[in-house]
């Protein structure tokens, strides 16, 4: 959730996946070698924020304010302080770094993605993969002859990015994985399994062999991390995804006006655009017992 009207905002969203893990899988096996890179940075935060009961309440003498005591009160806002343009580049120097990392990992001295069938990649947005997986794809590529210190090097990746041969890398091994991301949005950290589960619906629908098929995944956190894994498709997965209607269900998913997402917005409505079913729900939050205030209670329905 971003504040109305920021930079961020068309990028807010929010999701879950949940995926079953067995030593017996029967839809793709997960590598044990893992690339990785960090580096602490303030891309993307959500600190305190601080304030006065003086500032809240226009009194001096320190009264009681919702059962706090002290003086000073925190908020947790749920809006972030963000740098969009840093975020990108924290994010492209961790996916880089972790893709070569795998590289030497797996001991590999040809170009990785290529044994890659698909590349499944955190997605904030849905083309923020393909706009910057091209920085690896020009490293990978050594005939390009860029040098990221030159002065020209952003022209040149951005030329790139709009050759016939990079377009193609998109249109077979990124697109599929854009689709359902295109209709959700962000749902964060489960970006990089929705793009999975959108390629394997694609394939499906497409009756692609995929057996014996690798995927490459390159997730990424903000703080920032990124890290690089891949999986090998399994003989049954067919018969997993075909009980998953992905594209189906999202066809379902009803528009709001922009008055109605102001008012959910800002919490000025609260009655829910559709029903839950078949999912836990937020039930109550305790708001009588002094000892369990605060206590979030669920339910399934």
């Amino acid at each position: 959730k971003y504040d109305l009207e920021s930079t961020g905002e068309y990028t807010q969203g929010a999701g879950a996946i949940a995926m079953l893990l067995t030593s017996n899988p029967r839809m793709m096996s997960f590598q044990n070698e893992i690339g990785i890179s960090s580096q602490g940075v303030f891309d993307f935060f959500k600190p305190r924020r601080f304030f006065t009961k003086q500032e809240a309440t226009q009194k001096t003498d320190n009264p009681e304010f919702l059962h706090i005591l002290e003086n000073e009160i925190a908020i947790y806002k749920e809006q972030p302080v963000f740098d969009g343009q840093y975020s990108n580049s924290c994010y492209i120097n961790r996916i880089t770094e972790a893709y070569f990392h795998f590289k030497k990992e797996t001991n590999q001295s040809d170009t990785v993605y290529e044994n890659w069938e698909n590349i499944i990649m955190h997605l904030p947005y849905a083309f923020q993969g393909r706009r910057t997986f091209v920085e690896i794809f020009a490293q990978e590529n050594p005939n390009l002859q860029l040098n990221p210190n030159d002065e020209d090097y952003k022209n040149q990746i951005k030329l790139i990015s709009k050759s016939e041969e990079y377009r193609a890398l998109v249109k077979s091994k990124i697109a599929p994985s854009e689709i359902a991301s295109g209709q959700v949005g962000n749902i964060y950290t489960g970006s990089i399994f929705l793009g999975l589960l959108s390629t394997l619906c694609y394939h499906y629908e497409n009756k692609t062999n995929l057996w014996n098929k690798k995927m490459g995944f390159i997730a990424y956190g903000s703080g920032s991390k990124a890290k690089v894994f891949e999986a090998q498709i399994e003989v049954d997965w067919k018969t997993i995804i075909s009980k998953i209607d992905l594209f189906g269900e999202l066809e379902k998913n009803k528009p709001i006006d922009f008055e109605t997402y102001i008012n959910l917005h800002k919490k000025l409505q609260k009655v829910a655009v559709t029903q839950p079913q078949n999912e836990f729900i937020l039930d109550y939050i305790e708001k009588e017992n002094p000892l369990l205030l605060g206590a979030r209670y669920y339910k399934y329905v």
